[in-house]
């Protein structure tokens, strides 16, 4: 028979995408700390990889990928992925978000996207609330998956990840 076993040590991470007018200082200011205390995020980038959020959140969106500084229980994925979706209806305006938040975990085999769309790739959390494998860590790298999103993709951001899970691996060392 088979044992439970503890779940893996994660960090939390965040996708921000964002109107250009938004202020990112508000966000590192305000929003961001209600997810936990910021470790490293990107350099904005234009958030020109799809049209998906056009016709809701304008054109030249902006994009950052972050992530947290101390260990995350993955248990709470759906729970954090229903109040960052509560975070994005208190700034909307006029019904239409201004920001897009996704948040996800990384572990040291993989980069986990959380999401309300079920597809066929995708297994439920809890509460409506999917879970998504952008990447796995295999010998050394991530390697993506066919339907990984084509920002997660990037070498740029790959390397991100990439620092984000040495960290990762660092905290959990530490231990």
């Amino acid at each position: 028979m088979g044992q439970q076993t503890k779940l893996e040590n994660a960090i939390l991470f965040l996708a921000v995408s964002y109107q250009p007018d938004i202020d990112i200082g508000w966000m590192k200011n305000y929003l961001l700390p209600q997810f936990g205390i910021v470790k490293e995020i990107t350099t904005p980038f234009d958030f020109n990889y799809s049209h998906y959020y056009t016709k809701e959140m304008g054109e030249n969106l902006q994009k950052v990928f972050l992530v947290f500084e101390n260990l995350y229980d993955v248990s709470k994925a759906a729970q954090t992925k229903i109040k960052s979706n509560e975070l994005e209806q208190k700034f909307a305006k006029n019904s239409q978000r201004t920001i897009n938040l996704d948040p996800g975990y990384l572990t040291l085999a993989k980069l986990v996207l959380t999401t309300t769309k079920n597809y066929d790739h995708r297994i439920h959390i809890a509460s409506g609330i999917y879970g998504d494998i952008q990447l796995r860590y295999r010998q050394g790298e991530f390697v993506e998956n066919p339907w990984t999103y084509p920002d997660y993709r990037s070498s740029k951001n790959i390397h991100f990840f990439l620092q984000a899970r040495q960290y990762l691996h660092n905290l959990v060392t530490k231990k």
